[in-house]
């Protein structure tokens, strides 16, 4: 078995992984569970060592499978960071015991997603991801009965959007009869095009509802919210990204020919900003930290979609590209995000902004990694974030025409609007106010897991933003996903 194989292999032996930690965890005693969560995060860092191999290698490869292979390594990189820092932040006397192979279970699911050749598997696969997620995010329902209430919004939308997108696939199979990717473009090249295009509609909204498109994205901010926050990582992270894999791959199994791919660029265009413009507004009225971190998600795939219209629209691949880097980089900022948030929230006894006062500089590490993520998401220079915005702000005026520079600009305006919830939130976070009695004198400890988490999500940040040559079988994994193949 050759190392592509072996790669492929992988999301099955994570599956199986999960049923192991599930006996371990029985038979584990209290004060040793937390440990379940440091031997899951050493498979996952194992399996994506695995999958770097497979891509320094994949000169002698050449059918390998590049999107697999990134989503992979987001899946399993931000999955291990995310298990260790569960190992500090779960109770040893509740349901751990559920809460590791449901975890991995939803990583296998999302991993297998971009290894996948045909439309029903990716829409298996992206069901398999979700229904572990759902029981999580209401994982910690005995001592915050809102995380049930969330989970049950996320379950009831994201049934509507399942049941949507398989409608989709089932039209395609209709007029296409195969839904093997690589046979689509052709087998659909005579089918009526209005078909075609409604099941195209179809696919987008069904896997937008789990991305959290505006007008779909009310189950997001209570979700991310009241589920742990390790659980609140690999939905920012490993099982968007797989969901986002999925969308992409099935419309790149549309016949390239006509209107369809400007139509739909058009489409996902008008949703991408109304999703970030929206984002950015709902966020600006939250005091709940999570709740800003939350909104701010909506409003990041806006940008992310943004990429992906205009590579639509104007037949360009480096909207795809700026699209795909962009997701890569804010997974890994809003997951460190939500870790630091955790942490500084242990200590103040509270989510909300003002009680967070001076943290920052009482967590010097936190602080500074905060800092980092926030300056990523706003698009300062250094930062992955700069790099992914002006990427996509590179794919809007290289078309030079009005229509990719105003989408530009609007990017522009969005990313100043944010600076709203963003520079109060660093504010309050780094100084004390006037009242000195509000500020932390003896911080409490925090889980070291936890805290070496965020430094190192804010480590990868600044390489991701100092180092884009790294990167650049991001450009092959984004031609892999080009409507109809690489023009």
């Amino acid at each position: 078995m050759n190392p592509v194989d072996i790669a492929g292999f992988m999301p099955f032996f994570i599956a199986l992984c999960g049923i192991g930690m599930y006996f371990l965890t029985k038979i584990f005693p209290l004060n040793l569970r937390h440990w379940c969560g440091t031997l899951t995060g050493f498979v996952l860092f194992a399996v994506f060592c695995l999958l770097l191999s497979v891509l320094f290698q994949h000169e002698a490869y050449p059918t390998i499978s590049y999107i697999g292979l990134t989503g992979g390594l987001l899946v399993t990189g931000i999955g291990a960071v995310a298990a260790w820092a569960s190992a500090g932040t779960l109770d040893p006397r509740g349901p751990v015991q559920f809460y590791y192979p449901l975890f991995l279970f939803a990583l296998a699911g999302a991993m297998a997603v971009g290894f996948a050749t045909d439309l029903f598997t990716i829409f298996v696969l992206v069901e398999l991801s979700a229904i572990p997620v759902y029981a999580l995010c209401a994982y910690q329902y005995q001592t915050d009965p809102s995380a049930l209430s969330a989970a049950m919004k996320y379950l009831l939308q994201g049934v509507m959007g399942t049941l949507t997108a398989l409608l989709g696939v089932a039209l395609l199979f209709v007029e296409g009869h195969t839904l093997s990717i690589s046979l689509l473009p052709a087998a659909l090249a005579g089918a009526d095009p209005r078909i075609i295009l409604f099941a195209a509609l179809l696919i987008l909204i069904g896997y937008g509802v789990k991305l959290g498109i505006v007008p779909l994205h009310t189950w997001l901010p209570d979700a991310y919210a009241r589920a742990p926050v390790g659980v609140t990582a690999i939905m920012v992270g490993p099982t968007k990204i797989g969901v986002l894999i999925a969308m992409v791959l099935s419309l790149s199994a549309l016949p390239a020919g006509g209107t369809l791919s400007w139509t739909l660029g058009i489409v996902v265009t008008f949703f991408a900003v109304v999703t970030m413009t929206a984002g950015n507004l709902l966020a600006l009225n939250q005091t709940d930290l999570r709740y800003i971190l939350s909104y701010s998600s909506v409003a990041q795939m806006g940008y992310i979609l943004l990429g992906f219209g205009i590579g639509l629209i104007y037949n360009l691949p480096l909207g795809f590209v700026a699209g795909l880097y962009y997701a890569i980089a804010y997974a890994m900022m809003k997951s460190g995000a939500f870790f630091a948030t955790d942490a500084f929230s242990r200590d103040a006894g509270s989510f909300r902004v003002s009680a967070m006062a001076g943290l920052g500089a009482r967590h010097p590490l936190l602080g500074i990694s905060m800092v980092v993520f926030i300056f990523g998401l706003i698009g300062v220079p250094f930062t992955s974030g700069f790099l992914g915005k002006l990427l996509l702000e590179q794919a809007g005026m290289v078309t030079s025409m009005a229509g990719g520079v105003v989408l530009a600009l609007i990017l522009a305006l969005n990313s100043a609007l944010s600076l709203g919830y963003y520079i109060p939130v660093l504010s309050t976070l780094l100084f004390c106010g006037p009242d000195r009695d509000t500020c932390p004198v003896n911080p409490k400890p925090l889980p070291l897991t936890v805290v070496s988490a965020v430094v190192f999500l804010a480590l990868v940040t600044f390489y991701f933003g100092l180092f884009p040559e790294s990167f650049d079988w991001i450009s092959s994994a984004a031609g892999q996903i080009f409507i109809g193949g690489v023009p």
